[in-house]
């Protein structure tokens, strides 16, 4: 053995040193070769990505769902101006304590965990939004409203903080702005939706509104009066129905998260 390191010019520590660096080497190639592979292969985090969008879309479209419907409610239901502004306001206001809380327990633990907790949460307030309206009597209806937007606004600080930690987890880097991208348009859109679906589930009390929608939907003259105004059993209606298109867009948040949101996918995404 000594005449065997004497004749190839190197001593035992540098043949040692050597061996232990292409070990090293082929491990490191070895690793990058099955992360690559696997990324690859797990067109998962495509849902992934619909989960997180769909969750935020759906905080949006609830914590902004008051104010398109606001004179509909005065005039109704006797609400004022101010307490349909508190409750548009809530979805500012929670969000603060929201983003202080999240981000700690997230580095605790695991995106999974914060993720369903938060669509937990989410799924609570609409099963108390279904509630308001079909079993709660209407006059504590201000009162659950309150507590579903706290609750709404609460959650809200989960899909605006944790976008990053999704697309950098989950996303090579040639596809991490486009997913940035999505998340950033759809948190958009559910803020939007109000304003199409609120006026048109639950109109504006005005004559000139009721006269082109008694000739667009002749079925409505049972909840039509003399004097060209909304029965209040019409409103009831409507309104029963925009709560509940809520109340159960919160909770297939919750469905499609627990469906399939693993912690992590794989172990490198710079592929």
């Amino acid at each position: 053995a000594e005449v065997s390191t004497q004749s190839t010019g190197m001593s035992g520590d540098e043949r040692r040193r050597l061996i232990s660096e292409s070990q090293t080497t082929d491990q490191h190639q070895n690793s990058q070769v099955i992360s690559q592979e696997a990324f690859r292969a797990t067109p998962a985090r495509w849902y992934i990505l619909f989960a997180f969008c769909y969750m935020g879309m759906v905080q949006g479209f609830v914590g902004n769902a008051w104010g398109p419907i606001a004179s509909a409610m005065k005039s109704q239901y006797q609400w004022s101006d101010q307490r349909t502004s508190l409750l548009a306001m809530w979805m500012s206001v929670m969000f603060v304590p929201g983003a202080l809380l999240f981000p700690w327990v997230m580095s605790l633990s695991n995106m999974r965990f914060v993720i369903v907790a938060n669509t937990a949460l989410m799924a609570l307030a609409g099963v108390i939004k279904i509630l308001s309206v079909t079993v709660i009597p209407y006059d504590y209806m201000i009162y659950t409203a309150h507590v579903t937007q706290i609750i709404n606004g609460f959650c809200g600080a989960v899909p605006f903080s944790g976008v990053m930690y999704v697309t950098v987890n989950w996303f090579p880097t040639k596809e991490r702005i486009v997913a940035t991208g999505v998340v950033m348009a759809t948190l958009n859109t559910g803020i939007a939706i109000p304003f199409l679906l609120g006026p048109e589930l639950v109109p504006e009390p005005s004559n000139s509104t009721l006269e082109t929608v008694v000739h667009a939907h002749p079925n409505l003259h049972p909840f039509i009066t003399d004097d060209m105004s909304y029965d209040k059993s019409f409103y009831d209606q409507r309104l029963m129905w925009y709560l509940v298109i809520q109340g159960v867009s919160m909770i297939l948040s919750l469905v499609f998260v627990v469906i399939y949101f693993p912690s992590r996918l794989c172990v490198d995404t710079t592929a």
